[in-house]
């Protein structure tokens, strides 16, 4: 492999091998390449995790800190998923990191899936960088996912529960719960924003058997003030005007702001870190005029997180691209009592077909010439884009390569 574009299609050429459950491939790579674990916080939850990580990073630099994150999935560029102090990991370091992972994996005893070899790449890039802390997005589920080979994180973060990929993980909350919980390390703080008293309390059995503290973080959040920006006041803090905006975002705040403490860092750094953070896809200002927002609400709970900051918006029409596999009729529905919804199709594997769409009913949409039209003679005041975070990589794409905004 000589360039970015040979890495993604080895990846890529992967992707037949599917999710193949246990951790015992990861292990053989690791200790075949003479790789030792850093300092790591591991992070998962059906919703929030990434934006857990964006605020725990940006605390981080604010700190003074080298921080290495592995993100999933990644919203501008393929390298975003794997990132030292905010910066995607350069094409020269991901192509040697590719090959050297390709030639170890061709002696592996098993055939690695490519979310296995991209986690092992992000392993031996930091490995080589030698940050001083790794902050670890869990790809699906916990206790089985690639990144659980973590034998000794300071912390482990689980920031909600809700269903999603029920096929995989479980039909039930309690048994998708199990599975996040499943990062959970002896002795190791387990933080959590959950609101649910069934999995909390499925949580502190966990944590017993385990002699694992476990710290609701929600307690942190002493008030919240709504509108096009989100104010919060932590416990301990002034109010801080958070970088990423919605309700919601204020516990995944919460859940950083207590990971950040465990771990010692200053007040201020803390503080400046809730206020710079940055997430692309996360109720993100694409355009003023016309306004437009672009969310990567993926799940029934996201999308009525959703809402909740949708509320606040005038006039508004939703863009939705909705794939095969999540409970559209919920979404929808949610979607509804905030404004009209279109809805359209996409160039992605699991995606909801023009056909299926118009069974069910749906207003359907070719999206790019409706976009292209609604931004030239606005139907609304405002347009919201959501339903996929893949969706949301291509629209994003699509406004740099198409709009100059303000």
């Amino acid at each position: 492999m000589e360039t970015r574009q040979d890495v993604l299609n080895w990846l890529n050429g992967q992707l037949r091998f599917g999710i193949k459950p246990g951790l015992e491939r990861m292990e053989w790579m690791l200790s075949r390449l003479g790789i030792e674990e850093l300092p790591s916080v591991h992070v998962a939850g059906t919703n929030g995790k990434g934006s857990t990580v964006a605020f725990l990073r940006s605390m981080a630099i604010k700190q003074g800190l080298n921080v290495g994150t592995f993100i999933s999935p990644y919203i501008i560029q393929f390298e975003e998923r794997i990132m030292l102090n905010g910066e995607p990991i350069g094409e020269e370091d991901l192509v040697d990191i590719a090959n050297r992972v390709q030639a170890c994996a061709s002696a592996s005893p098993e055939t690695l899936t490519e979310f296995e070899l991209l986690t092992v790449m992000a392993w031996l890039y930091f490995h080589e960088q030698q940050p001083d802390l790794v902050i670890w997005e869990v790809g699906l589920g916990g206790r089985l996912d690639s990144t659980n080979v973590l034998k000794r994180p300071l912390a482990t973060v689980v920031t909600s529960i809700g269903h999603d990929h029920q096929g995989i993980l479980g039909d039930t909350l309690e048994e998708i719960a199990l599975e996040k919980f499943g990062i959970m390390k002896r002795d190791v703080p387990m933080f959590h924003s959950l609101t649910d008293e069934r999995l909390i309390a499925l949580l502190e059995d966990k944590g017993e058997a385990y002699a694992s503290p476990v710290r609701d973080v929600t307690p942190l959040v002493q008030s919240i003030e709504d509108g096009r920006e989100t104010i919060v006041t932590y416990d301990g803090l002034p109010p801080v005007t958070l970088g990423l905006t919605g309700r919601h975002q204020a516990y995944n705040g919460a859940c950083a702001v207590a990971v950040a403490r465990h771990l010692g860092w200053e007040e201020e750094a803390i503080r400046l870190g809730l206020i710079i953070a940055q997430h692309p896809g996360r109720y993100e200002l694409v355009s003023k005029e016309p306004r437009i927002l672009l969310d990567g609400a993926h799940n029934a709970e996201g999308v009525e997180a959703l809402v909740e900051q949708v509320r606040l918006e005038d006039d508004v029409t939703i863009l939705a691209a909705i794939l095969a596999d999540k409970d559209r009729l919920a979404m929808v529905d949610s979607l509804n009592e905030v404004g009209r919804v279109v809805e359209t199709t996409f160039d992605f594997p699991r995606t909801r077909m023009k056909e299926s769409l118009l069974a069910d009913g749906a207003d359907y949409v070719e999206w790019k010439s409706w976009l292209k039209d609604w931004v030239e003679k606005p139907q609304s005041k405002t347009l919201v884009v959501t339903g996929s975070l893949y969706f949301i990589s291509e629209v994003r794409t699509y406004f740099q390569e198409t709009f100059t905004n303000d």
